[in-house]
């Protein structure tokens, strides 16, 4: 199920968006109240997608926060705003958000753009993966056999030498489940020394 981040200074607008898509079954992180309060739960547990506020107290404002977000996790956002002035929404524009919700908030709205944003940010990641895993031999080594296809694809980043931090970003996952996935590739490849490099022993 995805994960939704929800950061919103105004607590009213954030618990209603929460009740909202938990009632549709989605896996909400949050809400924060504040720009920091985001990133850091951000960093924590990966969401899919985050909703944030543009205009938050504190050191950092949702644009930034949501900079922040795409440039060192890959987390996509929307933007919920007061305001439609001109000079804020070019600002916003530069961090290429899905999309942007005016606030009062519409139920039938919200679920349609969270829908949407989901289904661009798994494209988005696709074509990642896919322009990461481009130069991989056409024939997967035999011995990959006994992998799952999730473990494959960990694999051939791996093989090309991204370090775990960067698989979970390009995959949208968490760095604990990538750390799980190599313990299990070196469990199914038969390496059972700690100090086996993988990323070597991959490439042969």
């Amino acid at each position: 199920m995805p994960k939704i981040l929800i950061a919103d200074d105004d607590v009213v607008t954030a618990e209603l968006l929460e009740e909202i898509l938990k009632v549709k079954g989605y896996s909400i992180i949050g809400p924060a109240y504040s720009g920091e309060e985001a990133y850091q739960l951000a960093k924590e547990h990966r969401p899919t997608i985050a909703i944030l506020d543009i205009e938050m107290p504190g050191g950092m404002d949702g644009i930034e926060v949501a900079d922040k977000l795409n440039r060192e996790l890959n987390i996509p956002v929307i933007f919920l705003t007061g305001h439609d002035e001109t000079a804020i929404i070019k600002r916003a524009k530069r961090v290429k958000p899905l999309s942007f919700l005016l606030k009062p908030i519409n139920e039938r709205q919200i679920l349609a753009e969270v829908e949407i944003g989901l289904f661009k940010a798994e494209a988005t990641r696709e074509r990642q993966l896919l322009t990461t895993t481009d130069q991989f031999p056409e024939e997967v080594p035999e011995r990959f056999a006994v992998l799952t296809p999730t473990e494959i694809r960990v694999a051939v980043l791996i093989r090309k030498g991204k370090t775990s931090k960067e698989v979970a970003e390009v995959m949208g996952v968490s760095l604990n489940t990538v750390h799980g996935h190599r313990k299990k590739i070196r469990k199914k490849l038969g390496l059972t020394n700690s100090k086996e490099n993988l990323t070597l022993n991959l490439l042969y």
